[in-house]
Formats: structure tokens, C-alpha cells, sequence
């Protein structure tokens, strides 16, 4: 079983057997993040085995035709946690967790697809494999630009995009309101109201890391607020609480002012009609 340390918390790997596993156990690791489908997982015994030796087991199925953000999301989650350290992540030979790791790195550092696949050397990565992990990678940076060369992305934006606290729709809002920038990035808002007050506000985007953050931040303003102190709300104070947010990227937190304004005079409109 091969074995690659990324840092001194987060080891890459292959597929442990049950001596793997005591391996693990003996040397500390507290958890074990499984990135195989359901599909390529021929024995089923894993999680017995590393939960008897008091390893937490995660199953974290990832397909191997790229990545998607919702999944980069959900490993962010489960890797980034100092409670779980140290981790072991293992796959098919190790190509998934590799490319997922390097893929937050190139996020944080604005690194190209090159500099990954020089980072994948440098961790002494198969050199049969980096073809595969290049398609991972190439695969989430493909609406990016050209390919593989995008901008830094600050700390602050990847927490907030990648660990949301607010995330998602309300099916019984009170209000809604879904809004297109020049950009193409979509933002949606939906808020519960209780007695004229923001009760619950929930974001949804397709947008870039930084329009996701600037949602994330502008729903979790808006909550606790009346609806006139909501509308009230501007653009810097998303700009503000978002430390590091990059010049080109303040255009999201316009954006989601919009809608939020939007939201509330679809409510407001409603009310009228009533």
C-alpha cells in the first residue's frame, strides 16, 4: 500500500486491507475517508474493521470522471477538521484524494493545472498516474479561465464557499427572488419572515467561489432583520465582513444586494396585492 504524505495531518493512499488498516491504527490515524463508488467497492468489511480499532470511517463516494463543487464542498468538510486529524484518504490508487487536495491548494494559491501536476511530483505521486489526475483536475477548471489558469481565491472565500453555514433552498419562503449578473452568475434568495422580520434566509448560486461567499455572507446579514433594514444593506458591508474579497470580485456582493432588494419588494408587492 502506497503512501503519501500531504501534510503532517492528511495522508493519501491506496486501498487499505485489514493489515493496512492496523497500520493505521497503530500509527494514530483517527479517521479514514473512503472516495470509492459503491461500484468499486468489492469488500464490504472496511468500516467494521476500522471502526473495531476506534477509527472513524467516512464514505465519501466520488466518481472518477472529475469533480464537482458540491463534492469539493463535502471533502473540504470532512478532510479540514482538525478533530478528524490525522486522516487517511484513499481511492483507486490514490488519483481522487490527491487531485481533490491539490485542487483546494490551486484555489487558495491561484496555481495553473501545470503547477498541480508539479505539486503531484514533488508528493511523489505515481508518474503513470498523473494523466488521470490532470483530467480531475482540468475537469473542475474547465469553466474557468483557459483551462487552467484563474486568480487566487482569498481564505475567507474558500471557507465560506466550500464549508456554507446557509446554503440552500426554503420550499415555504415567504419571498424569493433569483437574479442574473453580466457576469452569468445566478444568485437566489429566500427568506422566512415572522411579524415583518427576516426569520430564516437561505442563498443558492451557480456562480464562481467568490459569488457564493458574497451569498453566503449577504443571507446571513439579512437574517434576524427587518425587512426595512435588510434593504438597507449595502454592498460594503459584504465587502467587509468577507476579509481578503479580490477588487474583481466585488461585482457578486452588488449582485446579491440586488437580490435581496428584489426579494423583499416581491413581498412587499405581494402585500399590496392582499
Amino acid at each position: 500500500m502506497f503512501f503519501i504524505e500531504f501534510n503532517k495531518n492528511i495522508f493519501v493512499g491506496g486501498i487499505p486491507d485489514e493489515a493496512g488498516i492496523k497500520e493505521l491504527a497503530q500509527k494514530g490515524f483517527k479517521t479514514v475517508v473512503d472516495l470509492r463508488t459503491g461500484e468499486e467497492v468489492s469488500e464490504p468489511d472496511e468500516p467494521r474493521l476500522a471502526q473495531s480499532m476506534g477509527i472513524r470511517y467516512i464514505h465519501l463516494p466520488v466518481k472518477g470522471d472529475g469533480l464537482s463543487e458540491d463534492k469539493l464542498s463535502m471533502f473540504y468538510q470532512t478532510v479540514f477538521d482538525e478533530e478528524k486529524y490525522p486522516v487517511y484518504i484513499h481511492g483507486p490508487k490514490g488519483i481522487r484524494p490527491l487531485a481533490l487536495l491539490l485542487t483546494i491548494v490551486a484555489l487558495k494559491e491561484g496555481k495553473t493545472v501545470a503547477d498541480i501536476l508539479e505539486d503531484a511530483k514533488k508528493l511523489n505521486a505515481p508518474k503513470e498516474d498523473a494523466p488521470k489526475v490532470l483530467k480531475f483536475v482540468e475537469a473542475f477548471f474547465q469553466h474557468r479561465k483557459e483551462h487552467g489558469e484563474h486568480e487566487a481565491i482569498a481564505a475567507e472565500v474558500i471557507e465560506r464557499w466550500l464549508r456554507p453555514k446557509n446554503r440552500g433552498a426554503i420550499p415555504d419562503a415567504d419571498t424569493f427572488a433569483k437574479v442574473t449578473g453580466p457576469c452569468g452568475d445566478t444568485i437566489e434568495i429566500y427568506f422566512k419572515l415572522k411579524n415583518e422580520r427576516i426569520e430564516q434566509a437561505r442563498y443558492l448560486t451557480n456562480g464562481c467561489p467568490n459569488s457564493a461567499a458574497c451569498a453566503s455572507v449577504g443571507a446571513e446579514l439579512a437574517e434576524g432583520k427587518t425587512l426595512d433594514e435588510a434593504y438597507d444593506l449595502m454592498h460594503e458591508d459584504i465587502i467587509c465582513s468577507l476579509n481578503g474579497l479580490p477588487n474583481e470580485g466585488q461585482h457578486c456582493a452588488k449582485l446579491v444586494i440586488q437580490t435581496i432588494r428584489e426579494a423583499i419588494n416581491h413581498y412587499l408587492k405581494k402585500q399590496k396585492k392582499r
